[in-house]
């Protein structure tokens, strides 16, 4: 079911005491996700369908100014203080260094001003944006093995991307993490792997169910491999139609029992202990000392919807409810009429309480828009 798409300037909703609270209450709101740009260096097999997608002209993308008046105005009216840059890729913005320095100097109380990035710029930008103010840096790495990683990335260089991860840790970022969406007959045997990762790097690595959205496909495993979905694949929410998903969904409980059969039990790490206010359930080796950490966000089999604590900034400012569903509010119409600043803002403000609003209960099986559009 596609949500509406509210076009400002709106009424505000009604508030109503059964809809204003937990998720749907803007209070409950700690982060906003801004996509800076639709574009990206790589061609994911679960972010863009094979011909890739049109990227939207110059003109439809919110500017410097604007990704920030939009910030200020979260910061200012609702106390949201927490920003993750996204994309596509965020690094093919241009000046992206002086808008994190932007963000520094013009956010008042900035908490947390985080990244997530393909990481194949990131050996050349890691320094200048940790310099410029950036806080923390998640890099998306689907595969150890480079010939793997092309094929899943379509045009991406692993070695780039582990030299620009490395260059990240140098810097001296607060926290380096790294994103792994798990695909059945595509990577599922790696997931051993990419927690040896924890024992002598400082990085936590999180094991991300695969979420089907927009025209993104990937394509059936191999034949030999088991497409009948277990009991583990549903969760407090009932699932997400795992049945429905096809062959390459592979649910939390079986990626973690993979890890500890080859590595040994996980111990649980207190959430409050690790950076951010994101949905991962974290962990860590039990043996050798490990440097780093184990997570797992289970949107699919475990939906966490009635804990979400975030709203969405699309890259041509509509702002969205929900990765999976359309409840939207188009921000641009704001921006991009004139009125005094101060009128401005508490416009904003009122379009996320309307926004929040309109968060589903569960969210559903499928997402109708490109990830990469979006920002994950």
């Amino acid at each position: 079911m596609r949500l509406p798409v509210l076009d400002i300037p709106v009424p505000s909703l009604p508030v109503s005491p059964a809809l204003d609270t937990g998720p749907r209450s803007i209070g409950a709101v700690r982060m906003l996700r801004i996509s800076l740009t639709d574009r990206c260096n790589f061609r994911c097999l679960y972010c863009m369908p094979p011909g890739g997608v049109e990227w939207l002209p110059a003109a439809d993308l919110l500017s410097d100014d604007e990704v920030l008046e939009v910030a200020r105005a979260a910061a200012s009216v609702h106390n949201i203080r927490r920003f993750k840059l996204t994309g596509g890729e965020p690094t093919l913005r241009p000046g992206l260094a002086g808008l994190v320095r932007s963000f520094r100097h013009e956010i008042d109380g900035l908490e947390d001003l985080s990244m997530t990035t393909n990481g194949f710029l990131l050996e050349k930008l890691a320094v200048p944006l940790r310099d410029a103010g950036l806080d923390r840096v998640t890099v998306s790495i689907d595969s150890l093995k480079p010939d793997r990683f092309r094929r899943i990335t379509r045009t991406g260089d692993l070695i780039a991307v582990l030299r620009g991860l490395d260059r990240a840790v140098a810097a001296g970022f607060e926290s380096v993490k790294i994103n792994c969406v798990v695909m059945r007959g595509v990577n599922d045997d790696e997931v051993a792997d990419f927690a040896r990762l924890t024992l002598d790097r400082r990085v936590t690595v999180r094991f991300i169910e695969y979420m089907p959205l927009g025209d993104a496909a990937v394509a059936p495993a191999a034949a030999t491999t088991s497409a009948t979905p277990d009991s583990s694949e549903t969760g407090p929410a009932g699932g997400c139609g795992a049945q429905d998903r096809g062959d390459v969904f592979v649910s939390e409980p079986i990626v973690r029992r993979s890890i500890e059969d080859a590595l040994g039990p996980l111990a649980p790490v207190e959430r409050s202990q690790e950076s951010g206010v994101g949905p991962a359930v974290v962990y860590h080796l039990s043996r050798d000392n490990p440097r780093g950490r184990v997570g797992f966000i289970s949107a699919m089999s475990a939906p966490f919807c009635s804990t979400c604590n975030r709203l969405r900034l699309t890259a041509t400012g509509v702002l969205r409810s929900c990765l999976f569903e359309g409840g939207e509010v188009d921000l641009k119409p704001i921006l991009r009429e004139p009125a005094h600043p101060a009128s401005r803002q508490q416009r904003l403000g009122r379009a996320m309480e309307d926004c929040v609003r309109l968060k589903p209960d569960v969210h559903s099986a499928r997402g109708h828009e490109q990830m990469s559009r979006i920002g994950g």
